[in-house]
């Protein structure tokens, strides 16, 4: 009873707090700019605006600077802070704009007047801080905790399910990718003891509030905690994330308080602060359609790939070169049922939920059947999904689209670590090639759930999974300096693996120790010295010998 009574005081009081919000008028604006003439910044000198991390994802990916790249003219800022005594809120470089903290309505109209002025829009509101700053609360300290049998402990299903430990084995996880989460709030981040090997090796390379303006995102919401729980957890045979050896930043986005526009702004100099620090991946577990002021909703014409801000915003990221992953939402059970922008965008990895048996979740939402572009691209485990536990050494489930997005994102930034010469794009193409429902793609569940071992086969041409049922592999692949090759539950201790050339001559011979009942696997890396041409491997395994004909 006393759940409901606290249940029903924050719903009363955050009405009233909202409807108080909409008598006193909205304070936040959106100034649009015409151009960017007289800018101080060039396109030659991009060192000026762009990390070096920035420019050099650009360059491995082909992308040319463009205008877009260029920042707001700072005298055109400089010029309204005077005239409308405003406070600057944020700013963006790719709609050519600014969002100001105003007194009233006419304070910002009034700036209609100035001639490098577009237009004028009210977003919603600023926020102050309503939330205490946590610190560390009552949690476990353990040297030992009890263990499950496998080494990802309970998230062992969830990346099983996207062949995820096939690119751990290979020894890709996530190592020295960059990360951004947008989010409601990390709350209890420091309280949860699978964040300490994180914390331990300083995998978060910085922290923003986009609500509020400051630095500090360890409060509001435990959702983005929850979130990035799924990537970076790392307690060994207890839980394990899906890049658990990745960087990150955390970017508070979300306003818990109500749902407007501004959101979608905040979200979109979130990615821009991203780009400018070089990340490679977004994680977006966010979507926006309906809006606390009815005038702000999107119709579903409206979800089109190319209209809403936060959808443009994915777009222009997805232009630099950073793959951007983001949720269906959770409407699949609503009247609404589609997916919320910006999953709606045409660049960006969209990601739906399946149950453990890979059934679709009927709360993930669906895509659009009269629109140009298949959605949701992919998807993974949201239903049931398990993250560790706060406080104590344990898991729990949880449930929505929130969960498999990040599951996945986690998972396509190890794939990225492991071709680093492929482009964003390229590896979403390859995930829905991947997709078990590749043949078949409908609006539930799009290309299905994606295989990323195939799809790292389909970049390198490098692996061969050993099937026991067959006896000889003909491998026909562009090798370039590798092939990996693995047995699922080995039976046997030992092994042996001989590469004979053309002529039947050995030119590479091992013998090898496995783990039995685990999942082995052998590099062999001595093709970037051999000549074009056909070779033959044979792995001696028990009493059998599979033999793989190899083409370079």
């Amino acid at each position: 009873m006393k759940v409901v009574q606290i249940a029903l005081y924050l719903f009363f009081t955050l009405s009233f707090f909202n409807a108080l919000q909409a008598q006193r008028g909205y304070d936040l604006y959106w100034i649009s700019f015409k151009d960017k003439n007289n800018s101080p910044y060039s396109l030659f000198h991009p060192q000026e605006y762009l990390s070096a991390d920035a420019i050099e994802r650009r360059q491995r990916q082909g992308i040319a600077l463009d205008s877009t790249d260029l920042p707001v003219n700072p005298q055109y800022i400089e010029e309204i802070l005077v005239q409308s005594k405003a406070e600057l809120h944020l700013e963006s470089k790719w709609l050519n704009g600014v969002g100001l903290k105003v007194e009233n309505e006419q304070q910002a109209t009034d700036l209609l007047k100035l001639s490098f002025v577009r237009s004028v829009k009210a977003i919603g509101f600023t926020r102050k801080r309503m939330y205490p700053k946590t610190g560390i609360g009552a949690r476990e300290y353990k040297d030992k905790y009890r263990k499950r049998k496998r080494y990802y402990g309970d998230a062992w299903i969830q990346i099983k399910m996207l062949n995820g430990h096939y690119l751990h084995r290979m020894g890709y996880k996530g190592t020295a990718m960059k990360i951004a989460i947008l989010d409601a709030g990390f709350e209890y981040l420091k309280e949860t003891p699978a964040f300490d090997s994180l914390i331990a090796r300083e995998g978060i390379l910085g922290t923003r509030d986009f609500v509020e303006n400051d630095d500090f995102v360890l409060e509001s919401s435990n959702h983005g905690r929850n979130v990035l729980a799924t990537i970076a957890g790392n307690l060994p045979y207890l839980y394990v994330g899906t890049a658990p050896q990745a960087l990150f930043y955390l970017l508070k986005t979300e306003d818990e308080l109500g749902e407007y526009t501004a959101e979608e702004y905040n979200w979109l100099a979130a990615v821009e602060y991203a780009d400018q620090l070089g990340v490679d991946v977004i994680n977006s577990s966010l979507g926006y359609y309906k809006f606390d002021d009815q005038d702000m909703n999107y119709a579903y014409d409206d979800l089109d790939g190319n209209t809403t801000i936060i959808t443009r915003a994915a777009d222009y990221a997805a232009q630099k070169g950073i793959l951007v992953v983001n949720s269906t939402g959770n409407e699949g059970n609503n009247k609404w049922k589609y997916i919320t922008a910006p999953g709606d965008g045409d660049s960006v990895l969209t990601v739906g939920a399946v149950d453990r048996e890979g059934f679709h979740a009927k709360f993930s939402s669906k895509g659009f059947a009269q629109h140009h572009i298949l959605k949701p691209d992919v998807m993974a485990r949201g239903h049931t999904a398990v993250i560790p536990t706060q406080y104590r050494y344990n898991t729990q489930y949880t449930f929505g689209t929130s969960f498999s997005c990040p599951i996945m994102a986690g998972t396509v930034t190890t794939l990225w670590q492991a071709v680093p010469y492929a482009s964003n794009m390229d590896i979403v193409q390859t995930l829905q090639r991947c997709g078990h429902q590749y043949n078949h793609p409908d609006t539930m569940m799009g290309y299905g759930i994606p295989n990323v071992l195939s799809a790292y086969h389909q970049l390198t041409g490098s692996v061969v999974n050993i099937d026991k049922k067959k006896a000889i592999y003909h491998h026909e692949s562009a090798i370039k300096d590798k092939i990996d090759i693995f047995i699922p539950n080995s039976d046997y201790s030992k092994i042996q693996v001989h590469v004979f050339d053309a002529y039947g001559q050995k030119i590479h011979s091992r013998s090898l120790k496995a783990k039995l009942k685990d999942l082995w696997h052998y590099r062999i890396s001595e093709f970037k010295n051999y000549p074009a041409g056909t070779y033959s491997i044979a792995i001696e395994y028990g009493k059998f010998i599979y033999r793989i004909l190899v083409i370079k």
